[in-house]
Order: structure tokens, then sequence, then C-alpha cells
């Protein structure tokens, strides 16, 4: 007597898709950033142009009227930096959301489903990739006019820090944009009338009254102190950085709490 199969095919039954789990988390953020990345392949020199000809022409003017101190002149790299990579990325961002918002783009990413989170790193590595050229370019020309720059450790989590508050806080106001044109116009000055209104190109000691109250609150003066330290080859930047750390962790929550994630 032959024995039952039960199995007729012995295939293994069809896995359920998964909605979850770490894989899926990695997986969608790399297709964001793929998303975002492949459409700017094919005009990759407006990249380069945004990160070297915008900040570049702020450090010049500023070196020409600076006296010629080694201190001030690494305090005015420091704030071409912060100012530079910023305003980029934080522009890259809040435009890169606001357009997917109002271009339809947002809701197809919500319905696959995409968290807000991968969404977010996602976007936010893309817009990076301003600031990965930007930096080499600015230290380049730095040393090209006689700065005298001796990079520490703590340059690189103090960008990457920046970036996060910044992207955070540009994300957090551009949800309130009623439309495409106002998201562009307040994703620009966001970082600009921050930048501008920070002790980031001079010290506090050197600031006037009111920027200086501001700088307490600024998290960019905070930025240009550790970047300032850093460029000197200090490595004391600890409790730049843990301030720098919290406002990250604020402004990041801040954007992602606001930041619109229903399907219209």
């Amino acid at each position: 007597m032959t024995a039952r199969n039960t199995g007729a095919t012995g295939a293994a039954p069809p896995q359920p898709y998964r909605t979850g789990g770490v894989m899926k988390f990695v997986s969608d953020t790399v297709s964001v950033f793929e998303l975002n990345l492949i459409p700017s392949l094919k005009h990759w020199y407006l990249t380069v142009l945004l990160a070297s000809a915008f900040p570049l022409p702020w450090f010049y003017v500023t070196r020409a009227i600076a006296p010629d101190d080694p201190d001030v002149l690494r305090r005015l790299m420091a704030g071409t930096l912060v100012f530079g990579v910023t305003f980029s990325i934080g522009m890259l961002v809040g435009q890169n959301a606001v357009a997917q918002r109002f271009l339809g783009n947002l809701k197809l990413l919500i319905s696959m489903p995409v968290s807000k989170t991968a969404y977010v790193i996602g976007s936010l590595v893309y817009s990076s990739i301003s600031g990965a050229i930007t930096v080499p370019i600015l230290l380049g020309f730095g040393l090209l006019s006689g700065v005298d720059i001796q990079v520490a450790w703590g340059l690189a989590p103090s960008l990457v820090l920046s970036i996060m508050v910044m992207a955070g806080l540009t994300l957090f106001v551009v949800s309130f944009a009623p439309s495409l044109q106002a998201g562009n116009l307040v994703t620009g000055l966001v970082a600009l009338v921050l930048a501008a209104l920070s002790p980031v190109y001079f010290t506090m000691e050197q600031a006037p009254l009111l920027l200086k109250l501001l700088g307490y609150v600024s998290p960019l003066r905070y930025s240009a102190d550790a970047i300032a330290k850093s460029l000197s080859g200090q490595a004391d930047v600890a409790i730049e950085l843990a301030v720098l750390a919290a406002f990250a962790i604020v402004t990041m929550s801040l954007g992602l709490w606001r930041m619109p994630w229903r399907e219209k």
C-alpha cells in the first residue's frame, strides 16, 4: 500500500510581504536615496556648482576685510563651512520634501508603505552629497588663501550634527507651507536667516549684544565654535558636540512629528 503524499508539489508556501523589520527599513532608505539620486545624475554639474559657487564669495568678501590673523581666518573658514553646508543641504532637504508633497510623489511613498524615518534618512543622505562636495572644495580654497588649517577629529561630527539640526528645522518649517512656491521660498530663508543672525563668522566676544543673545540659543553658533576649534587642531569640542546633539534630537523629532504622512 502506497503512502499518501500530503505535499503534492513539495514547493514552499509563498512568503508574506514583509512590512516591517530592519531589512525593510534599510531597503526603504536605499530606495528613497535612489529615487532622489538617479534623476539628479543628469544634472550633476549643478550640484557641484551649488556646492562651490555660493559659499566661496562669502569667504573671500570676509577674507578681504578681515585682519591677517590665523584665528580670525580659521573662524571665517568655520563660518563659511557652517553657512555653505547647512544652507545647501537644508535647502535640498526642504525643496525635496515640498516638491514630493505637492507633486504627488510623497503619496506614492506613503502607500508603498515607507516609514517617515526611512524617508527622512534616505533624503538626508542624498542631500548630504552636496555637503560632501562643499567641504573639500572650501578647505582647499582656504589653504590656497593662506588659512592655517590643522584638522582635528571634531570636524566631521560637528558637520554631521549641524546637518541634522538644519534638516530637522527645515522639515518642521516647510510642513506649514500652503503651496509649492511658498515652501521653496521658506526653505531658502530658514538657513539663510539663521546663519546671518548667528555668530558664525565671528566669536561671541566680538558679537553685538543682540547677536550675542541670539547666539546662546542658535545651534549654528555652537557648530561654528566646534569647527573653528577643529580647524586649529583642538580636540576639546565635547561641550559643543553635546549641545549640537541635543539640538539635533529636538529638531529632527519636531520635523518627523510635523511632516505630513497621510494619504490624501
